[in-house]
């Protein structure tokens, strides 16, 4: 079998392996009832809108429903809604109509005094609440079983926000911040949620256990006790995985995976994901104020190396926030920034500076999905092809955001997820009102409309002319260096089954089981 990875669509790399059963030998395998998963981020919470880390949305998919969930391709489909929502044509008013057969874990029926409950609380209590803040005017209810969400301006990707990060609660559950910092240490009420999970036993940082829940509306799960433990080193990971003190692992160092997928015993399977690999820039500040030497960083760096030999093809090299395989990728766009040291030196004149110049990059130590420092060093080498001078200064991830807040910052190479590209991260870091635009420095009137009219629409078709727009002007005034988009992989024993990556990247345990 190859070890090469497919970049268009789910990247087939367990299909040779779908017939394997076999463990390890003396592997000390989980109970038959219980699935074990490890993640690599924090787990400092299961609140359903406080995610401290992305990984640990997996906690939020057992024990909480949400109006609609995130498909394994990144699209959308109903939960608790009906259907998918009826939208005005000018992208302002949703309605949802609720199912009448959701309850939650203590026996109440769900209904829409639920919904704006819990959407009024993510608004005004929400870690990530300004994001929402600044489109939804409104939430209310029109009956017991329908909801209708108004918008001050268009913005469809706030569906796949929620998606990502927040959930229903059953009216007037205890779930509430604790202390000043918004940052609740919520140990999750087991009866808050309509999840397919009941919330059985949290230790912060160690683990999070959660019970079937028998009245589930989409049927009881398969498996009846899923254990989240935090193993935060992939190194690690892999070798519980092997030991089978779990059973499916989030993580695992890129250049083990494709041998481990081929190991007897064991599975692997990778997709394209919402995460990108790229390095904004401080374009508000020397040297970055210049477009030219934007440029020049650009083309000098060789994105195919970084993702194929340095990541082992677990992200795939764009010059562009899109992935090769979406339908908003331009090919023209893309070679316009392609790796060409030439054209990166003709920058560099453009600049007066011939002979290069130097700038310090800010990389987190560890990242959260692929490691930034392997990286940042060969970045490091091709700057230094054409005179550019990368200095690196190493630091947690808390501590490189804070300087960017602080304006202490001229570049920060890091992976990163979004919720989506094209509806959330080109608006969050690149236009006037999103919450990292203060500290990109970047200001474009035309962008901006460009991204707000993308906003109205949900059909690609619709949305295609305003983010041809969009990456136009990215490629013309270089506010970033992106390297490539992240592909979410996982690996699990042979003897595990309903599982598979997601485009949101966090795991889907909902319908996880053994045999």
């Amino acid at each position: 079998m190859s070890n090469t990875i497919n970049r268009r669509g789910v990247l087939g790399l367990g299909a040779g392996l779908a017939a394997a059963t076999i463990l390890p030998q003396g592997a000390a395998a989980q109970p038959r009832g219980t699935v074990t998963a490890s993640l690599l981020g924090n787990l400092p919470n299961i609140h359903p809108w406080h995610v401290g880390n992305i990984e640990t949305g997996a906690a939020n998919l057992l024990a909480f429903s949400n109006l609609l969930k995130i498909k394994a391709d990144g699209t959308l489909e109903p939960d608790v809604a009906a259907r998918m929502p009826d939208v005005t044509e000018d992208g302002l008013n949703y309605t949802f109509e609720l199912r009448r057969d959701v309850r939650f874990h203590n026996g109440d029926r769900l209904t829409s005094a639920d919904v704006v409950y819990s959407y009024e609380k993510y608004l005004t209590t929400a870690r990530r609440r300004g994001n929402l803040r600044r489109f939804i005017k409104e939430v209310k209810a029109d009956g017991d079983y329908v909801v209708k969400v108004t918008l001050g301006e268009p913005w469809a990707g706030w569906m796949q926000l929620m998606g990502y990060e927040a959930a229903i609660v059953r009216n007037g559950s205890d779930v509430t911040n604790e202390g000043s910092t918004g940052e609740s240490l919520y140990r999750g009420s087991r009866m808050a949620g309509s999840g397919p999970f009941i919330p059985k036993n949290f230790q912060p940082d160690v683990v999070a256990e959660f019970e079937a829940f028998g009245d589930y509306f989409g049927g009881a799960p398969a498996t009846q006790t899923v254990r989240l433990v935090r193993v935060p080193d992939a190194a690690t990971q892999l070798a519980n995985l092997r030991t089978g003190t779990v059973d499916i692992i989030s993580n695992c160092p890129p250049k083990d995976f494709a041998p481990m997928r081929q190991t007897a015993g064991f599975r692997g399977e990778a997709r394209p994901s919402a995460g990108i690999f790229y390095m904004p820039m401080n374009v508000a500040k020397p040297p970055f104020d210049n477009v030219h030497l934007r440029r020049a960083i650009n083309c000098a760096i060789d994105r195919d190396y970084i993702c194929e030999e340095i990541y082992s093809g677990l992200a795939t090299a764009s010059a562009l926030p899109a992935a090769p395989s979406e339908y908003w990728y331009d090919a023209d766009m893309a070679k316009e920034l392609a790796y060409d040291p030439d054209r990166a030196r003709f920058h560099l004149r453009q600049a007066n500076m011939p002979r290069g110049f130097a700038f310090e990059a800010i990389v987190p130590a560890p990242s959260a999905y692929v490691e930034a420092r392997e990286a940042a060093v060969v970045m490091q080498a091709n700057f230094a092809e054409v005179g550019i001078r990368m200095n690196i200064r190493q630091t947690d991830f808390v501590s490189m955001y804070r300087s960017a807040q602080n304006g202490d910052w001229q570049a920060f190479p890091h992976p990163s997820m979004q919720s989506s590209i094209e509806g959330y991260l080109i608006w969050n870091n690149y236009h006037k009102d999103g919450n990292q635009a203060r500290w990109m420095g970047y200001r474009n009137a035309d962008y901006e409309q460009a991204v707000m009219e993308s906003f109205r629409f949900v059909q690609p078709d619709r949305k295609l002319p305003a983010l041809k727009r969009v990456l136009r002007h990215l490629v013309n005034d270089c506010p970033a260096l992106f390297i490539g988009r992240l592909n979410a992989y996982h690996l699990w024993r042979a003897d595990i089954s309903g599982f598979g990556p997601r485009y949101s990247y966090f795991m889907d345990l909902t319908q996880v089981r053994r045999g």
